[in-house]
This record gives C-alpha cells, sequence and structure tokens, in this order.
C-alpha cells in the first residue's frame, strides 16, 4: 500500500481540521475525519488507524492541560465500561473489508447522522449525577463505536451536556476518557490487523505536526469562543460530511 502525495495531503487537511474541532469542543476529530477519509477513498480500518494515532497525542495533549478538573470520581467507571465495549467494536471493523466498500461508506455516514442528529435532539436537563443504568449504556456503546471505527464520542457528549459541569470539565473529562481508552484500542487493533496498520499508522505520524498546531488552534478557540455557537457550528460541518458519505456511492456510480 502505497500512498501518493495527494493522499498524503488529503489525509494531512481533514486531520487538521479535525484536531481544531478536537480541540475546541474536545470531540468530533474522529466523527468527522473518519468519514471524510472514507469519504476520500480509504477503507474504513486505514481511516480508523490514521484517526486513532493522530488523536491518542491530542487526547493526551488535552487531558493534561485540563487535568486540574479531572476528578477519579468521575472518570473511573466510564473508562472501565468503555474498555468493556471496545473488543465488539473492534470484531465489527475486522468484518468491514470483506463487506462492499460503498456500503461501509454509508454505515458511516448513517452512524454519523444519527450522531449528530441525537447531539442535536436530545436536551436533558442538567443534573449532578445520571443512574447507572444510563452510565452503562453511554460508554459501553461509546467503547463499542471507539473499536469498530474511533468514532466514539458522540454518546460522550450527550452525558457531559446531561450535568452541571463546566465547559472545561466537560472538555477535561473526555480528553481523558479518550486518552485512557488509547493503549488498549492500539492492542485491540494489533490484534486484529497485525502488520496491516503500519503503513497507515507511520502515514498518521507523519502528518502529527499539523494535527498538534489545530489542536493548539482549537484549544486556544474553545477558551475565547462562545461554546454553543462554535458547536452549532460544529455540528452543521459534521451534517454535512453525513449526508455526503451517505449519497456519495449513489452520486459517482450513477455517473
Amino acid at each position: 500500500m502505497h500512498y501518493s502525495l495527494e493522499e498524503f495531503l488529503t489525509v494531512a487537511i481533514v486531520m487538521t481540521i479535525g484536531s481544531v474541532l478536537q480541540g475546541a469542543i474536545g470531540f468530533a476529530s474522529g466523527l468527522m475525519g473518519v468519514p471524510m477519509l472514507v469519504l476520500c477513498g480509504f477503507s474504513l480500518v486505514e481511516a480508523t488507524v490514521i484517526n486513532f494515532v493522530s488523536t491518542a497525542v491530542q487526547n493526551f495533549t488535552g487531558a493534561f492541560q485540563l487535568w486540574s478538573h479531572i476528578e477519579a470520581r468521575d472518570v473511573t467507571l466510564p473508562a472501565i465500561l468503555r474498555c468493556v465495549g471496545l473488543p465488539l467494536g473492534t470484531l465489527a471493523l475486522a468484518a468491514t473489508p470483506n463487506l462492499d466498500q460503498d456500503l461501509v461508506k454509508q454505515i458511516i455516514g448513517v452512524v454519523l447522522l444519527v450522531s449528530v442528529l441525537m447531539l442535536v435532539a436530545v436536551r436533558v436537563r442538567p443534573r449532578d449525577s445520571l443512574g447507572y443504568g444510563w452510565i452503562g449504556l453511554t460508554f459501553i456503546s461509546s467503547g463499542f463505536l471507539m473499536g469498530f471505527a474511533s468514532i466514539g464520542g458522540a454518546p460522550m457528549v450527550m452525558y457531559v451536556n446531561s450535568l452541571t459541569w463546566s465547559a472545561a470539565k466537560s472538555r477535561a473529562f473526555m480528553f481523558f476518557c479518550s486518552a485512557a481508552i488509547m493503549p488498549f484500542m492500539a492492542c485491540a487493533l494489533i490484534w486484529q490487523f497485525g502488520e496491516q496498520l503500519l503503513k497507515p499508522a507511520f502515514l498518521a505520524v507523519l502528518i502529527l505536526p499539523p494535527c498538534l498546531l489545530g489542536l493548539w488552534l482549537g484549544l486556544t478557540l474553545g477558551a475565547r469562543l462562545d461554546k454553543d455557537r462554535f458547536r452549532r457550528l460544529s455540528y452543521g460541518l459534521l451534517l454535512v460530511v453525513a449526508i455526503a458519505t451517505i449519497l456519495s456511492p449513489v452520486v459517482f456510480n450513477g455517473r
């Protein structure tokens, strides 16, 4: 598998934009990056690996910068439950190379579309804590989506939006939970795909400098911009990506 200069630039641009979103609102790098890469012709396995490697550094950096807002009692159970759902998602990912790739594009587009619509539609009056049933459903599903396509952020966003947490604490929580699952995700990917990971992982390492720049810009914007307005713009962008990913097989195959 050899990547052209055009493919390299495509990955760099997509993942840098995702890094800006990740830094500003604490998630969305994968929700935007993976569907965009699949739309641009990369396999779901390649897109997942590229996003995983590039966001690993982002999540550890974000968690470190916001460490003072993290409390062990808040993150321990969610982090464990994400690890429970992760292997199931990785098994689902392993099945995708045998599927029609146009169908894979549409599956990812539908997952993204449902995620965005739920983020927009679900409005729960913030409270101090949620029941264990909601916690279990939220973070096991988040772990599954993380293993399937490295896009487990949406359930976590709905969770923190349901709590009386500050924006800084919410972002710190998502960065930490994302960082905590990274070693387990790496083991699961290596177990399933082995040497197939090397080239997309190396490509992801090469585009880390612009991604880190995008993360820094996003962290700066996140501290200065109106959160609700930026979140609406981000959701709008994700919605466009979702619709484009769903319709791309129909549009291009119809030509």
